[in-house]
């Protein structure tokens, strides 16, 4: 395995991180059995994965985590929750930490993110003000001073978001984890990569596959498992057919290097400067050590060169600002924002 150093006074984070938003969510992904958990969880950790990421959004994933848990030396352990809502101030916050920290059976969490922005055109009924800017600042501070977190993060931050916190937010908010893959280039395109790099910031990038478009396994003409990926806008025409010209590239990479697509496209999404560690979330072992072994492929320059360029092509047919999951990805409803053939 390898490491990055993410935050000022260097917390080592594993390139690959287990993502649990599977273990919980059954709405989202469908009934998990504890002891395959357990197994998963101790493979992981059996073999350099150091970072496990979850969120009080994700059903029952951080009470079944402070059970997988049990009998770890807690320092050997990366631990990052997320708080989701629209109420940023300390003692709601706190609150809400302390609720996780019970969940996870632990003191403290290493890293203690806001799940999202609040943005009117999605889920909330009002935007993000100043006061929720200097809320976050304030209440990462605040929980740092106390230790119960060792740093705080965003997610789905963009870059006009980013612009508004203070300056000295930043030396306690320390990644943004973002949507990002060979088939999700916003956070590249629209500045907030180098907005990060200037403050020191890094990502952490969850659907590194596009959930599991990316793996070659959804070909044309067959249906996504989950009702996640179906309101995937990629696992939606026309946006499928034009994704689906990418994974052919991965696919004759994979083929030319005898490692696996899966294994082209993370190790692609390793290799960006931006990228602390990429979140794989599965409930199998056999896709954890596939992804796992990605870690230490060679893809030479050429093909990561290639595999840039037929990224960069597929993102310019969307419109700017766009988010993964837009509720209604009827054709008719894609054609009105932007989004044809």
């Amino acid at each position: 395995m390898k490491y990055s150093i993410i935050g000022r006074d260097g917390l080592k984070v594993s390139k690959i991180a287990l993502g649990t938003w599977s273990f919980g969510s059954v709405n989202a992904w469908g009934e998990s059995n504890i002891d395959n958990l357990k197994k998963v969880v101790d493979y992981a950790l059996d073999n350099g994965v150091n970072f496990i990421d979850t969120a009080e959004g994700y059903g029952k994933s951080e009470e079944i985590l402070g059970k997988l848990l049990k009998g770890y030396e807690r320092e050997d352990i990366v631990l990052a929750t997320k708080i989701g809502g629209k109420v940023f101030e300390y003692n709601v916050v706190k609150e809400r930490l302390n609720a996780s920290l019970k969940r996870l059976k632990t003191k403290y969490v290493d890293l203690y993110q806001i799940h999202w922005p609040k943005m009117k055109h999605l889920w909330h009924k009002e935007d993000m003000t100043k006061k929720d800017y200097f809320d976050i600042y304030e209440s990462m501070k605040r929980l740092r001073e106390e230790g119960l977190i060792r740093y705080g993060g965003v997610s789905n931050f963009r870059l006009h978001h980013l612009k508004e916190f203070p300056e000295d937010a930043f030396n306690h908010i320390v990644t943004n984890q973002v949507p990002y893959s060979l088939l999700w280039r916003f956070y590249d395109v629209e500045g907030v990569a180098n907005f990060c790099k200037e403050k020191e910031m890094k990502f952490l990038a969850y659907s590194p596959l596009a959930q599991g478009l990316l793996t070659g396994k959804f070909r044309p003409g067959t249906s996504p498992l989950y009702p996640t990926q179906r309101s995937n806008v990629l696992f939606n025409e026309p946006v499928f057919s034009n994704a689906w010209k990418v994974v052919e590239i991965v696919t004759e990479i994979a083929k030319d290097l005898d490692v696996t697509p899966a294994q082209v496209a993370l190790k692609w999404v390793i290799e960006q400067d931006i990228i602390a560690s990429a979140i794989v979330g599965t409930r199998k072992i056999e896709h954890l050590k596939e992804n796992i072994e990605a870690v230490d492929i060679n893809i030479p320059r050429k093909y990561l060169e290639r595999l840039n360029e037929v990224s960069l092509e597929f993102q310019s047919m969307f419109p700017t600002g766009m988010e993964m999951w837009i509720g209604n990805n009827t054709p008719d409803t894609l054609a009105k924002i932007g989004i044809r053939k």
